[in-house]
């Protein structure tokens, strides 16, 4: 469940609360780190899971009815959109000639909404949620934060702007998007599992501006 809570600028910070639990291929939850208590919640929020043969490469065209992403990755990866705007639509191409697995998942919320699978040469898993259009215009900006390791490590994130911040909890590897981020974007990492280092990248319109490796715990700033 999401829960949200508008900040005052020079007052109380604002935060959206998120319990968002990405696991292996079958297992799925939720946590609530916080307590929030009577906070109202958000409207539902979206994420993917990219799953099949370990090691497959694929390319994802994901977007949310505002912003569009492009995204190249291997077998497995779950994607988030940190404060996602409506309806779903997702390409995704697997970029090799062979029999191997490549498969979608589709989450509004906590629920997986849709699933598709090839095993297609240079196969295409489509995905969608809700009535979707065209592909919106790119991201801009395009804030994203690459979660590469520990392997399988369980992490809580606390990612936020100038004005709201969502709690998530994912394992690695994850890719954080933030959809339409108003002033400076922060992130904090914490590990629960404790399987190692953090090693995190943070990019802004494709251009990298820290790469990040530390121990249980992780901050990160696209500015200073």
């Amino acid at each position: 469940m999401w829960f949200n809570a508008r900040s005052i600028r020079g007052g109380i910070i604002a935060v959206i609360l998120c319990g968002l639990l990405m696991t292996s291929c079958g297992g799925f939850g939720s946590t609530n780190n916080t307590n929030p208590g009577s906070t109202p919640n958000t409207a539902p929020q979206s994420s993917f899971r990219v799953v099949g043969r370990i090691g497959t490469p694929f390319y994802a065209k994901i977007s949310d009815g505002r912003s569009t992403w492009d995204v190249y990755g291997v077998v497995p990866l779950s994607i988030i959109i940190v404060n996602s705007f409506a309806n779903i639509r997702v390409s995704l191409n697997k970029l090799v000639s062979d029999d191997s697995l490549l498969s979608l998942q589709v989450i509004n919320a906590f629920t997986v909404k849709q699933d598709s699978s090839t095993t297609d040469n240079f196969g295409v898993a489509p995905g969608n949620f809700g009535p979707v259009g065209n592909f919106a215009p790119a991201a801009n900006p395009d804030v994203r934060f690459f979660v590469k390791g520990p392997t399988t490590e369980l992490f809580d994130a606390l990612v936020e702007d100038t004005e709201e911040g969502q709690i998530l909890e994912a394992r690695a590897p994850a890719l954080i998007l933030f959809d339409t981020p108003v002033g400076r974007v922060d992130a904090t990492f914490s590990a629960v599992e404790f399987l190692g280092g953090f090693a995190v990248d943070l990019t802004v319109n494709g251009g990298l501006v820290e790469a990040a490796s530390a121990g249980t715990s992780l901050t990160m700033k696209t500015n200073p």
